[in-house]
């Protein structure tokens, strides 16, 4: 597939070339034009929302952060009455110049079919996070591949539970060492019948690859489900994993 022009963004920022737009930016939670936005209702005490597990969430490519908040808006809204969902974009930008809305990816593919800047991927997320601490994460697509392997991993070591939908098993990603806490960690891992973009083999072999993973077969296609069913099916897994707000 051929890719619209690139712009990788950085977190320390870094100067513009002619071909390459480098843009700095913040992850603060809740900052207006910010790469981090918080789900919470703003309306919330703020004892409220420490009280609650927090949830990091990755969108798939040629996504973002809001679009994939508006996607998911139906299991959303049943997740925040529980957990405080972050969602955070990616650090390659995607955007064709005819296009108004930004949108992200977390790592390319080559002309050769090799993933690139996987390990920037981590370290971008790694950063952008570092002052705050997340009991889980839920990814789309791309974003549920990171997420697994940044769980698996130990990198995140705070992290209990991850929940994932449509997401490949990209072995560039996945070949990666497991530390104890990754090998343990509970993930649930939902596939399309009907996806034509990853096949549910490929999410099958995701669910073996490290962690204690479930895999749910749903009817649909490329989606993160919102079907009632469907995210209760992902609210009871991550009430069972995460029962216990001061456990890590």
């Amino acid at each position: 597939m051929v890719m619209p022009s690139l712009s990788f963004l950085f977190a320390s920022g870094l100067a513009a070339t002619s071909n390459t737009h480098i843009h700095r930016h913040s992850a603060r939670l809740m900052m207006v034009g910010g790469r981090m936005s918080s789900s919470t209702n703003s309306n919330s005490s703020s004892s409220d929302n420490t009280s609650k597990p927090r949830i990091l969430c990755l969108h798939g490519r040629y996504q973002s952060g809001s679009i994939f908040r508006n996607k998911i808006a139906g299991a959303r809204r049943k997740l925040e009455r529980e957990y405080e969902l972050h969602f955070l974009d990616g650090p390659i930008l995607l955007n064709a110049e005819e296009e108004e809305d930004n949108v992200y990816g977390w790592w390319n593919r080559d002309e050769n079919g090799e993933h690139t800047l996987v390990a920037e991927a981590f370290e971008y997320v790694i950063e952008q996070t570092k002052t705050e601490q997340y009991d889980a994460i839920i990814g789309f697509s791309q974003g549920g591949t990171l997420a697994t392997a940044l769980a698996v991993s130990g990198v995140m070591p705070n992290i209990r539970a991850i929940c994932t939908a449509g997401a490949p098993c990209t072995h560039e990603v996945l070949d990666i060492d497991s530390k104890k806490n990754g090998l343990d960690m509970p993930k649930l891992h939902l596939a399309g019948e009907t996806d034509s973009m990853v096949s549910v083999e490929s999410t099958k072999e995701l669910v073996e690859r490290g962690g204690n993973g479930q895999l749910i077969i749903h009817d649909q296609g490329h989606l993160f489900p919102t079907r009632s069913a469907r995210v209760k099916e992902i609210l009871d897994f991550l009430a069972i994993t995460l029962k216990d707000n001061n456990a890590i």
